[in-house]
């Protein structure tokens, strides 16, 4: 239980003053909010975030007293009742508040300390009467502001776990980032993320390694994907399709398609400095957002949502984007204007002279190609669904073979 690490707290020493007087035989309720820095001015709440009650005894020592609680959606807490007794000779309880970067659903630790990120109030509140001790709105620390980034709903891993328990009802296993660490974001299979200093401040930067964790917690392993790679430039099907998921991830959390500065909804055909196909990571990752997206764009007339891409993550492990086009083939959705969607993004999962993605070759197919024959790549009448010749890819000319791609497949049924 990610609860207990609280008992190590025990060894916190804050210097307090023993005022000795009858004691308390009743029960407060501590109540607050918790709030982290954005900017030096701005603060947003700490959400789903541990807050732990402490009692400061004569010694000098916090001793945790009630159970540990969660911040809400708004970051407030609500702490109690607490048997409100000092002990022997004492009056209420002298209480100090903590928050601590750790829930069920993601943990921040400082490397230099192997410990939790926390805060806790330095305002005792001595001798609390019974009732509610409501403690008002508490900041945690400007300078470690990074920790709380990462750990947060807003820009962090709490935002990626409460997107899917919230759209798919999945309660993602518990991940923890250490931060700041080393010099790349990197995802180890251990449920572990290594941040450096800088990648807390790119939302997308933490969600792409939060999606590893869920594709390893989803399937059980991590598909195999090489030490070099490029969002643009073609590595191999295992390579895209895990680094596509991961750069798909934030885009739909945040409904938003620009990863870095660089929109993933843009590029197609004839994008400048793309590779095209199913082995580019950039390429499936603009694949499922224009399956997911509601915004028409080219050839991708389609919105389907998250829903039917993660059932297929959930229920079909795919090593590469062809094997989870296979498991959407095979479970009944919607495959002319997904087909169209992920061509838009120069997949090509057409079969052969089947220019419109209906599944059939017919003589509209035929003049669909003839209607475009000796057209070049450039032109403004160009349409690259017409290129089908030699497939996947074409050549970017409409020619005789093009033709006799669609004219000797005339007939042809498929179900791709």
């Amino acid at each position: 239980m990610y609860f207990l690490f609280l008992a190590s707290l025990v060894s916190l020493r804050i210097p307090s003053s023993n005022i000795s007087s009858p004691a308390q035989t009743g029960y407060i309720t501590v109540t607050g909010r918790w709030l982290y820095y954005f900017n030096t001015t701005l603060t947003l709440p700490v959400i789903l975030a541990v807050v732990q009650i402490f009692d400061l005894e004569p010694d000098g020592y916090l001793y945790a007293v009630g159970n540990p609680v969660l911040t809400d959606g708004n970051g407030y807490f609500n702490s109690g009742p607490i048997a409100n007794n000092d002990g022997p000779g004492e009056d209420g309880l002298d209480i100090v508040v903590g928050v601590f970067a750790t829930s069920g659903a993601a943990t921040v630790i400082n490397p230099d300390t192997n410990y939790y990120y926390y805060n806790l109030t330095t305002r005792v509140w001595g001798n609390s009467p019974d009732g509610t001790l409501n403690v008002g709105n508490l900041n945690t620390s400007y300078a470690e502001r990074g920790a709380w980034w990462i750990f947060s709903w807003h820009f962090g891993l709490t935002g990626g776990w409460y997107y899917l328990a919230s759209t798919v009802n999945y309660s993602t296993p518990q991940v923890t980032a250490y931060w700041p660490y080393g010099d790349l974001p990197t995802y180890w299979t251990n449920r572990t993320i290594h941040l450096p200093d800088w990648a807390a401040w790119y939302p997308e930067i933490i969600l792409n390694a939060y999606a590893h964790h869920v594709m390893n917690m989803t399937y059980g392993y991590m598909p195999p994907v090489l030490p070099e790679h490029s969002i643009n430039e073609t590595s191999n099907a295992n390579t895209a399709w895990v680094e596509g998921w991961a750069y798909f991830f934030p885009l739909a959390v945040y409904n938003y398609p620009v990863f870095l500065g660089l929109n993933l909804e843009t590029p197609h055909w004839c994008s400048p400095n793309w590779n095209d196909g199913d082995e580019v990571e950039g390429r499936v990752a603009g694949a499922l957002w224009d399956i997911f997206d509601s915004q028409d764009d080219g050839y991708d007339t389609f919105s389907n949502g998250f829903g039917n891409i993660w059932n297929i993550m959930q229920t079909t492990p795919c090593d590469t984007f062809h094997e989870f086009w296979q498991a959407w083939n095979t479970s009944g959705y919607l495959k002319q204007p997904a087909l169209l969607a992920i061509f838009q993004n120069t997949i090509n999962y057409r079969g052969p002279g089947d220019v419109n993605a209906d599944g059939k070759v017919r003589i509209d197919d035929v003049n669909y190609v003839a209607n475009l024959f000796g057209t070049n790549k450039g032109d403004e009448n160009w349409d690259k669904l017409a290129d089908v010749s030699p497939p996947p890819y074409g050549d970017d000319k409409i020619r005789v073979d093009d033709v006799l791609e669609v004219t000797l497949n005339f007939g042809n049924d498929y179900d791709c």
